[in-house]
């Protein structure tokens, strides 16, 4: 979208230090800018990790997923992709395109000796609406399958470099896992 600058600088040079072509490019300019801010908006609602809740509340009503306004707004929208790619054929494929779709860390999916795998990669801890994501993909697998997870958690070697007056502000759960960054 063009600014007013822009759009006088396209004029005969005779005209761009008009004052009443100023003012109506001034006015212009305005509508143009609320206009472009509402494309703007508009383009955000388009994708899953940027839509605001407003344009979230229609893919869930479409999706047929239940509104929970308990969960932060990053783990509907996790919801709201992974239900969207439902759709297609059930394979390892499938559910990992699921698993990545959350926005709590890196899963790799694997397929280990007649079950379904799920790893935890990137983070440590018990990523935040877990059961989101276990309840889809329970939806999309093959109900045969068994399916586990595995989380990271820091090991006491992990934190030899840290002293005890360091860690006593945090909590156990906190330094297994929850808090990323100890430093």
């Amino acid at each position: 979208m063009l600014s007013k600058d822009e759009m006088i600088s396209c004029l005969h040079k005779l005209y761009r230090t008009d004052p009443w072509v100023n003012e109506l490019f001034n006015s212009a300019g305005i509508e143009l800018d609320s206009i472009g801010n509402l494309l703007d908006e508009i383009e955000q609602q388009m994708f899953f990790d940027t839509v605001a809740d407003d344009g979230l509340k229609v893919y869930e009503k479409d999706l047929g997923i239940v509104t929970n306004t308990s969960l932060s707004l990053a783990d509907r929208r996790s919801a709201v992709s992974a239900k969207w790619k439902m759709g297609d054929k059930s394979d390892l494929t499938l559910i990992q395109l699921i698993a990545d779709s959350w926005h709590n860390g890196a899963v790799d999916v694997e397929f280990i000796n007649g079950k379904i795998h799920a790893e935890f990669v990137s983070i440590y801890g018990i990523p935040t609406d877990i059961d989101g994501l276990k309840d889809a993909i329970e939806q999309i697998k093959p109900a045969h399958l068994a399916i586990y997870y595995t989380f990271k958690y820091r090991t006491h070697g992990q934190l030899t470099p840290y002293t005890h007056e360091h860690l006593a502000g945090y909590t156990h759960e906190q330094i297994r896992g929850e808090a990323q960054n100890l430093g």
